[in-house]
């Protein structure tokens, strides 16, 4: 069943305020504030896409598309739009804000001649390697189509609101998220006393393992068959156990969350994995 949507305010040419019943939302679709006037009932062929944002976030987007100049929000979304269908990842209505954000106060600081380095650049390629495919994609469209050269660097910033963006449960943590990765991979470090080569593909199975087990922790989604732990993996893994053990009361510092004994069995396995590829 199709809603009503009725024109409040023209934001720009292709951006609306309008109400769906009692509630306000900001409707994006292709001529929409040049065909249309207000109080207008919005064609549903005209629809694009509807933002029902939080209240601190529907102010903003109101700001945005009022502020920023109309042809930089507007490109901006179709190319956050586009890579979001080439890439196969839904991102929600926070991420296009602050994305369309980023992208104009990227163009700006780059045309001042402010550039800024992302030192968690390479750490992010190996942690989060098809959120960077896509922010490399929407940094490749940005620097084609507004003809700047923005760099490489400028993906590690835009991949951190993809994170959120495709993981709304996470809330803005993938700063954390990345912290507690590096952290807990200087835990294993000082254990074993052995350098980790971010090169090495042994390093990147327990960075990308550790990530995802830092995930299901945050969104309470950790793995629990309801079957018999593998208790025998501890027996047969001590010292990878032991390892695994520093890993988790580290973590459980970190965010106050106990990891439960199905994640510490799989901690334990990949832990003594890598023990064999070291050959420690």
């Amino acid at each position: 069943m199709f809603q009503t949507y009725k024109i409040k305010k023209i934001l720009n040419n292709n951006v609306v305020l309008a109400t769906r019943g009692f509630e306000e939302v900001v409707v994006v679709g292709l001529g929409l504030g040049h065909n249309l006037k207000p109080k207008d009932v919005i064609p549903q062929n005209m629809i694009e896409k509807v933002f029902e944002l939080k209240r601190e976030d529907f102010y903003k987007m109101l700001s945005l598309a009022q502020e920023i100049d109309e042809d930089t929000f507007n490109i901006a979304y179709y190319i956050i739009k586009r890579n979001e269908q080439i890439f196969g990842m839904p991102l929600d209505n926070h991420a296009y804000l602050v994305l369309i954000d980023h992208i104009n106060f990227a163009i700006e600081r780059h045309q001042s001649g402010q550039e800024i380095q992302n030192l968690l650049i390479e750490d992010l390629r190996l942690m989060y390697p098809e959120e960077l495919k896509m922010a490399t994609g929407i940094l490749h469209d940005v620097n084609g189509t507004f003809k700047v050269n923005l760099p490489e660097d400028e993906a590690g910033f835009l991949v951190m609101h993809i994170i959120n963006g495709v993981n709304p449960d996470l809330e803005n943590k993938s700063a954390l998220m990345t912290d507690l990765v590096l952290d807990s991979l200087n835990v294993i470090r000082d254990f074993y006393l052995v350098s980790l080569k971010p090169e090495e593909l042994s390093t990147q199975r327990i960075m990308v393992h550790i990530k995802l087990l830092v995930q299901r922790i945050i969104t309470g989604t950790q793995v629990d068959f309801k079957e018999r732990v593998l208790y025998n993996v501890f027996e047969d893994f001590p010292k990878a156990y032991t390892c695994a053990s520093s890993v988790q009361k580290f973590i459980e510092e970190r965010l106050k969350e106990k990891i439960n004994q199905q994640e510490m069995v799989y901690l334990t396995i990949h832990l003594n994995r890598l023990e064999m590829v070291q050959g420690l």
